[in-house]
């Protein structure tokens, strides 16, 4: 059907997400399938955080699913004056460190002294190699830096390339923050998740977790959470207002539906939209 003469043109607004098989693509879908303000909204995949806040200060897209110690460090490290004008429209879910190695090996000797190689513990990374990507990168050298634990960060363009450096020995860890349960983290082997320790210096940034994912053999594994946000940025034009501001109502208001409705992702069961980790779009 064609627009009646004289009517306004819709305003259609990207989104930058990530991997179509992330976290924030499939949320950002099940959103659209309870909200009819989402037919406006364009998704646009990314290698995550990083590269969406970058698309989102360039003005390349109107949204962006994002960590907020992302969006913290651009302000307080990189003193970004640019991120003042961000504001978070929803307040999602927490995302939880992976950190993957491979198994520790131990060799005996002739005169059977026990020698140990790999990571099996955090602070086990001390002057080893840790591959990240997007947003990762930035948790990564946070981290190290909090955790007093010095180790290089080997920022590279996905995950396939953070794990092809893990299996030829050419990194030592893996680290990736996504929202748990991952599919791609049920479907490794060969590689261990490592604890990642909460300590006082982390407050107010990151929280206390645990991860489980039994098709690794592995228990309750600790580690830290950072909130994830979908954020944008401080616009004022009535048209755009009004088509955000009708999205927030409408996926506040249905949240029962994402939380439960078959099909929808299990991270929706933490999101209470009641804890705004940056300032909210109003």
């Amino acid at each position: 059907m064609r627009p009646l003469s004289g009517a306004a043109t819709p305003t259609f607004l990207n989104v930058a997400t990530g991997s179509s098989t992330g976290t924030y693509s499939t949320m950002f879908k099940n959103i659209g399938k309870v909200c009819a303000q989402s037919a406006y909204l364009k998704e646009r995949g990314t290698s995550g955080s990083l590269e969406n806040i970058d698309l989102l200060l360039g003005n390349e897209v109107s949204l962006a699913f994002v960590q907020s110690d992302v969006l913290k460090a651009k302000e307080q490290i990189d003193g970004d004056a640019r991120v003042q004008n961000i504001k978070a429209l929803l307040p999602l879910h927490s995302e939880e460190v992976h950190l993957f190695a491979k198994p520790v090996v131990q060799k005996r000797d002739l005169l059977g002294r026990v020698t140990t190689t790999g990571v099996g513990t955090f602070n086990d990374l001390k002057g080893k190699r840790v591959a990240a990507w997007g947003g990762s990168i930035i948790t990564a050298r946070v981290l190290s830096a909090k955790l007093g634990v010095p180790f290089a960060v080997l920022s590279v363009k996905d995950r396939d390339s953070a794990f092809a450096l893990l299996r030829a020995n050419q990194a030592d860890a893996v680290l990736a923050v996504v929202g748990q349960p991952a599919t791609w983290v049920k479907d490794l082997s060969g590689v261990n998740l490592i604890p990642v320790p909460y300590a006082p210096a982390l407050q107010g940034i990151y929280t206390s977790a645990k991860l489980l994912y039994p098709t690794l053999g592995a228990g309750s594994v600790p580690t830290v959470a950072v909130q994830s946000v979908l954020a944008t940025r401080d616009f004022k034009t009535p048209e755009k207002k009004d088509l955000l501001l009708k999205y927030q109502k409408c996926a506040m208001s249905k949240l029962v539906n994402l939380q439960e409705d078959e099909g929808m992702h299990p991270k929706w069961q933490e999101v209470t939209f009641k804890t705004w980790p940056w300032p909210q779009y109003k």
